[in-house]
């Protein structure tokens, strides 16, 4: 599913070369849950966006899905993105005008999806993440947990093979953040998609099947969980 390859990335500072990523090598399998762990700073953001075909490498290969990603133009990447890739944030990252519904339509739209296709695409997730009673309301008429569900659908709607999760607890208390990573973990499950999910909680990585360890832009450890 994922190669990272002696992977680094350099951002410009000013005049001064920061490094963020030093090297960094490891696999991920079609079907895994995995956390990118870490402290602050430490690159799993960078990581995750690499992953999105966000962010390219200053060196090294970033290969998805047998595609360098660093070998695509914007539009290809773009097209990836909205083809291959579910994306959740921290921060929900939802559309304030638009109602649950039309948050969760909106990737099918790019995609050209016949408009019955989405209802019944949308409806179907809408039910599964235990909103179909908010279909209508706006984010701001939501909690931090359902917006999170919302966020969870509209990732899942479009049956990406990967979804990428930045810090997906991060602004939740910690019953719904357990909530959120239970819903997570169940869809992984149903749907055979591959997750990855950054945090710097031990607890929340207590959930992934698999946690690769940052610190410093350096690959400490991959370890499977016991």
């Amino acid at each position: 599913m994922i190669i990272f390859n002696k992977v680094t990335k350099d951002y410009l500072l000013g005049k001064t070369i920061v490094p963020a990523l030093k090297g960094v090598s490891f696999e991920i399998l079609g079907g895994e849950f995995v956390s990118i762990c870490g402290p602050s700073g430490s690159g799993k953001s960078t990581i995750l966006n690499m992953m999105g075909a966000l962010d390219n490498p200053t060196g090294g290969d970033v290969i998805l899905l047998g595609t360098n990603l660093a070998r695509l133009s914007d539009s290809e990447q773009a097209t990836l993105r909205n083809q291959k890739i579910g994306f959740i944030f921290q921060s929900f990252n939802l559309i304030p005008v638009l109602n649950v519904f039309e948050n969760i339509e909106y990737p099918l739209i790019l995609q050209g999806i016949s408009a019955p296709a989405r209802k019944l695409k949308v409806m179907e997730l809408t039910e599964q993440v235990g909103l179909t009673r908010f279909y209508t309301h706006r984010p701001d008429e939501l909690s931090g947990g359902q917006r999170q569900r919302v966020a969870i659908a509209r990732a899942l709607v479009t049956q990406p093979q990967l979804v990428l999760a930045d810090e997906p607890t991060a602004n939740l208390d910690s019953k719904t953040g357990t909530d959120i990573l239970d819903l997570m973990k169940e869809m992984n499950t149903r749907f055979k998609t591959t997750f990855v999910f950054s945090t710097h909680d031990p607890q929340v990585m207590g959930y992934a099947n698999r946690v690769i360890r940052i610190h410093d832009g350096q690959l400490v450890d991959a370890e499977d969980v016991v």
